[in-house]
């Protein structure tokens, strides 16, 4: 017996057996069997470009400390003094360019989707749910983002690690910065870990591209 599409939209991914704990988007949101019949279709995309988006500022954030070391070396200029540790000034920069990287890119994605058609929002958030691979890797992010934010709270709380460094504001950047640092370690993590071939993803992909052929053809 066939379902529906209506059906079909509302079933759910099952939670399997992963390397992370949280759920992924496969497993909360609806994935249709074609792209044209995408629910939520902007929520997933908007979900997932600020998520990489967060990531990607926290890589430039964690690289930018070693960087400025590095050009102080190569141009034999004199170390500056710091009264903060290296910990916090890697977390620090960690959240400046998480938070950089969201807002550039929910500026980018504004732009890029601005006026597009609705099956456009549908095709690309059906792919990004028909990809295993990458929800896998969200996945792993959203575990090690949460983890980096509780050791933030637990090392900068009293009788913390990095208590006695910060108070108010920087309190809640050390917090972020965690959860950025996290958030690469998540990324990283599967990609050393991650050894799942892609034709099955390819199968749905193709599949969904002829159901939104058929949709184009028929409008």
């Amino acid at each position: 017996m066939v379902q529906s599409s209506e059906t079909q939209a509302n079933s759910k991914r099952p939670w399997p057996q992963k390397w992370y704990l949280f759920p992924d988007m496969a497993m909360i949101l609806p994935h249709a069997v074609y792209a044209e019949d995408q629910p939520y279709a902007r929520t997933i995309l908007t979900i997932h470009c600020l998520h990489r988006g967060f990531t990607s500022g926290a890589i430039l954030g964690m690289v930018a400390p070693f960087a400025r070391s590095a050009f102080n070396t190569i141009s034999r200029r004199p170390a500056p003094v710091y009264t903060v540790p290296f910990t916090s000034r890697l977390l620090s920069s960690a959240a400046a360019g998480s938070i950089g990287g969201t807002v550039f890119t929910a500026f980018g994605m504004t732009a890029r989707m601005w006026g597009r058609e609705e099956i456009e929002w549908k095709d690309r958030s059906w792919r990004l749910l028909a990809n295993d691979t990458q929800n896998a890797e969200d996945g792993n992010s959203v575990d090690m983002m949460v983890a980096g934010a509780l050791i933030g709270v637990f090392a900068t709380r009293r009788g913390g690690s990095l208590a006695k460094e910060v108070t108010g504001a920087s309190r809640s950047r050390m917090i972020v910065g965690g959860a950025a640092v996290g958030s690469v370690f998540g990324t990283l993590f599967h990609l050393m870990t991650s050894s799942r071939s892609g034709e099955e993803v390819k199968d749905k992909i193709a599949a969904g591209a002829e159901g939104l052929q058929s949709s184009t053809s028929t409008t």
